[in-house]
């Protein structure tokens, strides 16, 4: 039997990033690193497509929630983060299986 391979998704530093449901038809990214704790509102339609992305093309779906984040009153700006990786053309199962789950939203 293979090996499956795995796409492992790299940031340039070690800051968390990640989205949740905060109510309301609202999403929220939170981002932090060492001391900097940074929330963002996302609608429902960025959420969406973010979802999308995270199946479609993982590394642009994070840089996408990243581009979200604002950074404004830190020491740091949007350049200062990213996630390194390459996006490889979705398979057809992979599309088949994003275009099933999108019924379901």
């Amino acid at each position: 039997m293979g090996k499956k391979v795995q796409n492992i998704i790299k940031a340039n530093k070690p800051f968390s990033l990640c989205a949740f449901y905060a109510g309301c038809g609202m999403y929220e990214v939170v981002f932090a690193y060492q001391e900097i704790r940074l929330y963002q509102p996302l609608s429902d339609e960025q959420y969406r497509e973010y979802r999308k992305l995270c199946y479609l093309y993982p590394v642009r779906a994070k840089n996408y929630l990243l581009d979200f984040i604002n950074f404004d009153g830190t020491p740091y700006k949007r350049s200062d983060f990213y996630f390194i990786g390459e996006d490889n053309e979705p398979t057809r199962e992979i599309i088949t299986l994003w275009q099933e789950i999108e019924k379901g939203l």
